[in-house]
């Protein structure tokens, strides 16, 4: 099975034509379901090239800082302002500058594929591969752009021609001071439409200019033009390509084989992107699992980060009572090691470290239940004084009755401030 061919198929508004980067032909006929053509087995196709004829061309200026903040969105809405078009009806794709310093914003041009056709492609599994859509004018004008007006110095419009032995394509190209630029307009006139000749032909194309900005007299054109048109446009400043023959020119279809084709104004983008390698279909799985990834990276390193700051307050909690229950040890070491010797080294009376383990004991289940702020925690004589801070009076109650319940004696709450927000309070058992 010989290896498939990947093809340039471009629609003229009646025909179809293919051609591959060789130059070879391929013979396209239309399907009758629908206005694409019928392709032959095992044929590519990478790239459609649509009629400027037969799209939705405007030029636009906004008044926005950039242009990556224009959308499909903000587009629609502007040519429905301007023009009534029916937002749903076309699939757009543009380019925009920002605009020269004195005027600000952005500006560019607009195309738009009626929507039918975007389905029709989108709809069809052979053409649903298909890596890019353009436009004919583009194509053809861009590449003088990128080519003989890259190094240009001048600011002032730029009138863009190519012909070819079927009609012209033409339009104005503005440059911008940052050396980038944005199209004022773009038209196609074919030969077979003016009856009088590279005369009428002529003037229907200047007229148009006249209306993008261009002004024959003052501004610069460059391109390619046959002889006849050129003398009867009247050009004060060609600065392009002049063809003797009309014979001579290539076909509208030629220059997409020798040419290669620009891609910075593509219908196939955003939800409509062409599949491009396995992972495409994956994407927005991915990417939402990554997402959820760094969630859950971002919740564990703050419950980390919560835990630590607990354990670090329990740990002053635990060498505050400590060092008020054992008064003699100046060092603290393995706390539980030596409250354990020192529960064992005493007496079994009343005033024994036993005793006195076993009331810290108790007033340590009853603070991890009902936390207050503990500031002062004394063992005299058998009896324990404790003072601290409750969140009110409710919460104090419950501590002091939780304490009795814990440590089996009779707590006395000894004193009481509800001066603060909160309540101090000093209770004492013996």
């Amino acid at each position: 099975m010989s290896e498939a061919r990947e093809w340039t198929v471009s629609f003229d508004g009646q025909c179809w034509h293919a051609c591959d980067n060789e130059g070879n032909s391929l013979p396209l006929t239309r399907m009758e379901e629908s206005w694409l053509p019928d392709l032959p087995e095992d044929t590519l196709v990478n790239t459609l090239i649509l009629p400027v004829e037969k799209l939705l061309v405007r030029s636009f200026s906004l008044p926005l800082p950039h242009p990556r903040l224009i959308d499909a969105g903000v587009l629609a809405q502007e040519l429905d302002e301007r023009s009534g078009e029916e937002q749903g009806a076309w699939w757009l794709a543009w380019h925009a500058e920002k605009n020269s310093a004195d005027a600000g914003g952005v500006a560019g041009m607009v195309f738009g594929m009626p929507e039918l056709w975007r389905q029709a492609i989108a709809s069809d599994a052979r053409w649903q591969g298909v890596q890019h859509v353009l436009v004919d004018a583009w194509v053809h004008l861009q590449m003088y752009v990128d080519g003989w007006l890259a190094d240009t110095e001048e600011h002032d419009p730029v009138a863009v021609f190519d012909a070819d032995v079927d009609g012209v394509f033409f339009g104005v190209w503005q440059p911008t001071i940052a050396k980038d630029g944005y199209w004022r307009g773009m038209r196609r006139l074919n030969q077979d439409a003016s009856d009088g000749g590279a005369s009428d032909l002529a003037e229907q194309c200047l007229r148009s200019l006249v209306s993008m900005g261009w002004d024959v007299s003052r501004h610069a054109a460059c391109g390619r033009l046959d002889e006849g048109t050129l003398q009867a446009l009247q050009l004060a400043d060609w600065q392009g390509d002049s063809i003797e023959e009309t014979t001579a020119l290539p076909t509208r279809y030629q220059v997409y084989v020798s040419g290669g084709c620009c891609t910075e104004v593509d219908f196939r983008h955003g939800r409509w992107a062409a599949s491009s390698g396995w992972l495409r279909p994956w994407r927005r799985a991915l990417t939402m699992a990554a997402g959820l990834l760094v969630i859950w990276m971002l919740g564990s390193m703050y419950q980390i980060y919560a835990l630590g700051a607990q354990a670090e307050t329990y740990r002053q909690q635990i060498n505050t009572a400590f060092h008020q229950g054992l008064p003699n040890e100046l060092v603290m070491i393995d706390a539980l090691a030596q409250l354990r010797r020192a529960a064992g080294g005493g007496t079994t009376g009343d005033h024994s470290p036993a005793l006195w383990l076993q009331q810290l004991a108790a007033i340590n289940r009853v603070h991890q239940k009902t936390p207050w702020d503990m500031q002062e925690l004394e063992w005299r004589d058998g009896g324990v004084a404790l003072a601290g801070v409750a969140a009110n009076l409710e919460s104090l109650n419950r501590i002091r009755e939780a304490l009795q319940r814990e440590s089996g004696r009779d707590v006395q709450l000894v004193d009481t401030d509800l001066s603060g927000d909160k309540v101090s309070f000093r209770m004492h058992w013996q």
